[in-house]
């Protein structure tokens, strides 16, 4: 299976865009970054909030960052607080982006199980940016590991 191209990133945020949203006035961000952490697409919706598309892409960046999805991050950081705020501030020294602990950041793998990517979804619920990016993952024919 092909990597990650633009075609596929934009297909993910378009797919994730489309998400049933909890109510009426939620507005999401989507960013889609490669293997390597670096953006290959990210939209906001409009009147969303200008952060939620740098929480978008901390959540896709901290899954490429830490090899986990953020579900895994954050239960890391509920368990180990201490741990958690010392690979956070190492991650935000050497990246420019903390790590994040919230729900939201899925891992992108081809069909071999390759990490070939990450999502990172913001501005709902953890559940629903999960779901969204998910959804998005599986449109382009990849396969979405959130932990």
């Amino acid at each position: 299976m092909p990597d990650l191209s633009l075609p596929a990133a934009l297909r993910i945020i378009e797919t994730a865009l489309s998400g049933t949203r909890s109510g009426p006035d939620r507005r999401i961000a989507v960013c889609v970054v490669d293997a390597g952490g670096h953006p290959l697409a990210m939209l906001r919706e409009p009147d969303a909030a200008p952060l939620l598309a740098h929480i978008a892409e901390a959540k896709a960046r901290t899954c490429i960052l830490y090899g986990k999805p953020t579900k895994t991050v954050m239960e890391w950081a509920d368990e180990t607080p201490n741990w958690f705020h010392g690979v956070r501030e190492v991650a935000l020294a050497r990246s420019g982006l903390p790590l994040t602990a919230s729900k939201g950041g899925v891992i992108v793998r081809d069909a071999e199980g390759k990490v070939i990517g990450a999502v990172g979804v913001a501005g709902e619920a953890g559940e629903y940016d999960e779901a969204f990016a998910m959804a998005g993952i599986d449109s382009a024919g990849f396969v979405a590991d959130a932990g």
